[in-house]
C-alpha cells in the first residue's frame, strides 16, 4: 500500500477538526469542543501553520499532522515543529508512517528546514517506538510550562 502527503487548506479544515476529534476519542486526554478546534485551525493558517492530510492508494484520506517553522535564534535554518499527527486506526501498521515522514522531511528540507521535532509523553510507548523506528528519538529536556486561563 503506498501514501502520500498533501498540503490541506481552509477548505479542509472540517475533515482535519474529524480527524482529531477521533484522535481525542483514542487518547480521551481533555474535552473536546468541535468548534473551537475548526476556529483555531482555520486561525492557525494565518499564522504560518501547515496542515497536511495523508492520503491512500485510492485517494482516501487516512490522517493529518501539522508542521510550524520555529525561530532560531542560534542559525539561519529552519526548525519545524510537528504536532497533532494522527492516522486512522485501519491505516496502521502498513508502513504509511515512514513514508508520510519520509515525505515530511522532503518538505521540510525544500523550505530551508534542518529538522523536525515533536512532543510525545514519556508514557506513550507505542507512540515512542513508531517515531525512534524513523529516528525521532527522545533527548533529555524536561517540558516546563506556565499555563493560565480556562
Amino acid at each position: 500500500m503506498s501514501a502520500k502527503l498533501i498540503e490541506a487548506s481552509v477548505d479542509d479544515v472540517g475533515t482535519i477538526v474529524d480527524f482529531l476529534s477521533a484522535m481525542q476519542n483514542e487518547l480521551n486526554e481533555f474535552s473536546f469542543d468541535s468548534e473551537l478546534c475548526r476556529q483555531s485551525i482555520t486561525k492557525s493558517f494565518d499564522e504560518h501553520v501547515h496542515w497536511f492530510l495523508f492520503l491512500d492508494e485510492h485517494e482516501n484520506k487516512f490522517g493529518t499532522c501539522h508542521l510550524q517553522s520555529v525561530h532560531s535564534y542560534w542559525r539561519l535554518d529552519k526548525r519545524y515543529y510537528l504536532g497533532a499527527f494522527y492516522i486512522s486506526p485501519t491505516h496502521r501498521k502498513l508502513g504509511h508512517f515512514k513514508t508520510i515522514n519520509s515525505e515530511l522531511k522532503n518538505w521540510v528540507v525544500d523550505k530551508g528546514g534542518i529538522q523536525i521535532y515533536c512532543h510525545i509523553h514519556k508514557d506513550n510507548e507505542k507512540s515512542l517506538k513508531t517515531f525512534s523506528s524513523v529516528g525521532i528519538d527522545p533527548v533529555e529536556y524536561v517540558l516546563c510550562a506556565n499555563h493560565w486561563g480556562d
